[in-house]
């Protein structure tokens, strides 16, 4: 289960998870599907804070008039404000790339998902 560098850490986690679920009774299709969703769910917290190059060269491919759409059309949870201050980062998932900064008006964390 080594893959992707994973830690002794995260390796721990998802025995554990996977010894739970089976006292729960779950089947192994069941338990591989939940383990793998929380792979790639730590997989993709790992990159935090971080612009990958794959983002970048999609988000190239975007006309300009969307792009400030999609920077101008996130919600911040604190203010109800709904833009970007300079600075954001872009990261690529499986959806599409993700814009994640902070609040141009309260400094507070959003994210935005461009599909």
């Amino acid at each position: 289960m080594q893959k992707r560098g994973l830690t002794m850490e995260y390796i721990g986690k998802y025995k554990e998870m996977a010894d739970q679920f089976r006292k729960d009774g779950c089947d192994e299709y069941t338990i591989e599907k939940f383990i793998r969703q929380e792979m790639e769910t730590d997989e993709f917290a790992k990159g935090n804070g971080c612009t990958d190059i794959e983002a970048v060269k999609l988000w190239r491919s975007y006309p300009d008039d969307i792009k400030q759409i999609w920077l101008n059309n996130a919600f911040c949870i604190n203010c109800g404000n709904a833009s970007f201050k300079k600075g954001y980062n872009l990261r690529r998932d499986k959806f599409g790339v993700v814009i994640e900064g902070h609040c141009s008006k309260c400094g507070e964390k959003i994210v935005r998902c461009c599909d």
